[in-house]
């Protein structure tokens, strides 16, 4: 594995410990006491080295960020993502971390898209009149995100988006609990949820490539 993936996996065995929201002093200890040879200090093995794990959480590139597999909550603070659950399960032959409450987020954030603005309006047969507010809404990005965070956002959302496609494939239909109530989805609506973030994410690709010039870090 990467340096990414395994710190993907340490932060699992927090999760699986039971810290849904970890500091980044959390994962440096948590990645030494999983792979010492390549989270110690030089010189020092008995002890952690936090810099090849803020190299990976903090600054332009942020991996784990950018692809998805964690997002920042707080200052210093981290959750790791129903995508980031995911890749660790397929990381580890599917003998991944099973966590109750990020099972819940992920129907959260599937429920979340699904009952968005941009997806009914696309439901009704008028996604032309999706606005880039709407799109930016149905991938959950903000106006302050850093561009790290966009493209974490964007590589999470892709991952709802084919996770909808897999059970539209299927043939079930997707009954979800959200804002209060139960809601069901046929194959046919879940299966144009990948093609309408293509679609968004190019036509609006001129405002993503402005706010890639003037986002921070």
């Amino acid at each position: 594995m990467s340096k990414a993936e395994k710190l993907l996996v340490a932060a699992g065995r927090l999760v699986a410990g039971g810290k849904f929201e970890f500091s980044s002093e959390d994962l440096v200890v948590s990645a030494f006491k999983a792979f010492p040879d390549d989270f110690s200090m030089k010189g020092y093995p008995q002890y952690p080295d936090s810099n090849p794990v803020l190299t990976q959480i903090m600054g332009i590139k942020a991996p784990l960020i950018v692809r998805g597999w964690i997002e920042k909550v707080g200052i210093k603070k981290y959750r790791l993502t129903p995508k980031g659950l995911d890749d660790i399960n397929e990381l580890q032959g599917g003998q991944g971390v099973a966590v109750e409450k990020l099972d819940r987020l992920r129907d959260e954030e599937m429920g979340s898209l699904l009952t968005s603005a941009a997806f009914e309006l696309a439901r009704e047969g008028n996604d032309s009149a999706i606005t880039f507010y709407q799109f930016c809404r149905f991938v959950g990005l903000t106006a302050s995100d850093s561009w790290q965070a966009v493209q974490g956002k964007l590589s999470h959302a892709l991952h709802i988006a084919e996770e909808a496609e897999r059970i539209g494939q299927s043939g079930r239909i997707l009954r979800l609990f959200v804002k209060g109530k139960n809601m069901s989805f046929e194959p046919e609506e879940l299966l144009t949820v990948k093609p309408l973030l293509a679609d968004l994410t190019e036509r609006f690709k001129v405002q993503m490539d402005e706010w890639r010039r003037n986002a921070s870090v």
